[in-house]
C-alpha cells in the first residue's frame, strides 16, 4: 500500500512538472516544493494587489462621497440622497453634476426658449474648441451662468478647472439658437464648419439631454420649467435630422 502511494505521489509529481529532464524523486519532490513555494508568493502578491486596490476604490469612494456632499446631493449625516440628487439620477447623456447644478440654481429657468437649447448645447457638443465665438449678448450671459456652475463643481473637487471648463464648448450655441427659432437645416450649416453627421448626433443627444431634464424638473416639482423643457425638445426635434432614414 505504501508503494502504491508512492507510486501515486510520484506520477503526480511528474504531471505537475515543466520540465521533463527529472530522473529521481528527490529531485522531482526539490522541484514541486520550489514550485509550491512560487505559487504561494504568487497568491500572497495578488492579494496584497486585491487589497490596495480595494483602498484605493474605497479612497475613491469616500472623495466621491465628500464631492456629493458639498454639492448637496446627499444629505450631510446620514447620506440619505437629496432632491438635487434625485434630479441628478435622471440625466445620463451630459454630465449630470452639471445637469444638475443649472437645474437648482435657477440658471435654466431664466433662460427662454431658444437659450435654453444653446446653453444646453455646450453639454452635448463634446469636440475640442478651435476658438471662442462671438456670441450675442443673451448667449454670453447665458454660457457665464454654465461657468459659474461648473466652477462650483470644480471647487468641489479641488481640482484645477480648466481641463473641466474645456469640456464644455460653445460653438454650437448660435447654431443651436436659430435652429430652436425654426431655422432650416441648409441655413444653420451655414453658422458652423463642423460636420452635418456631428450635427445631426448633437441635435439628436440634446433632445434627449432635453427630455431628461424635464423628467429631472417634475421630479424637483418644477412643473413650469418641464413644461418649457418639453416645448424645446419638441421645436428642435424635426426636419431631416429626426427622418428615420436621410436617404429621403
Amino acid at each position: 500500500l505504501q508503494v502504491q502511494k508512492c507510486t501515486a505521489v510520484w506520477e503526480e509529481l511528474k504531471n505537475n512538472l515543466i520540465t521533463t529532464e527529472i530522473t529521481t524523486l528527490k529531485e522531482a519532490y526539490d522541484r514541486y516544493t520550489q514550485r509550491k513555494l512560487i505559487e504561494t508568493k504568487i497568491k500572497n502578491k495578488k492579494e496584497e494587489i486585491a487589497a490596495a486596490q480595494a483602498l484605493i476604490a474605497s479612497d475613491d469612494l469616500r472623495k466621491m462621497r465628500r464631492v456629493l456632499r458639498e454639492l448637496g446631493h446627499i444629505e450631510p449625516t446620514h447620506g440619505v440622497i437629496t432632491l438635487k440628487g434625485r434630479a441628478a439620477c435622471e440625466v445620463n447623456t451630459a454630465d449630470e453634476l452639471l445637469a444638475s447644478e443649472l437645474l437648482l440654481s435657477g440658471a435654466l429657468s431664466a433662460c427662454s426658449k431658444p437659450e435654453l437649447v444653446a446653453l444646453l448645447s455646450c453639454l452635448v457638443y463634446t469636440e475640442p474648441r478651435k476658438s471662442e465665438p462671438t456670441l450675442r449678448p443673451k448667449l454670453n450671459a447665458a454660457f457665464k451662468r454654465l461657468t459659474d456652475a461648473a466652477n462650483t463643481i470644480v471647487r468641489a473637487f479641488q481640482t484645477p478647472p480648466d481641463e473641466y471648463l474645456n469640456a464644455f464648448n460653445p460653438e454650437l450655441m448660435e447654431l443651436m439658437f436659430q435652429w430652436s427659432q425654426g431655422a432650416t437645416f441648409a441655413h444653420v450649416l451655414k453658422l458652423t464648419d463642423a460636420y452635418e453627421g456631428t450635427i445631426v448626433r448633437v441635435i439628436r443627444r440634446l433632445e434627449e439631454l432635453l427630455r431628461q431634464l424635464a423628467s429631472a424638473a417634475l421630479a424637483i416639482g418644477n412643473h413650469e420649467l418641464k413644461i418649457t423643457l418639453d416645448d424645446a425638445a419638441a421645436s428642435i426635434k424635426r426636419n431631416i435630422v429626426f427622418a428615420a432614414s436621410l436617404y429621403v
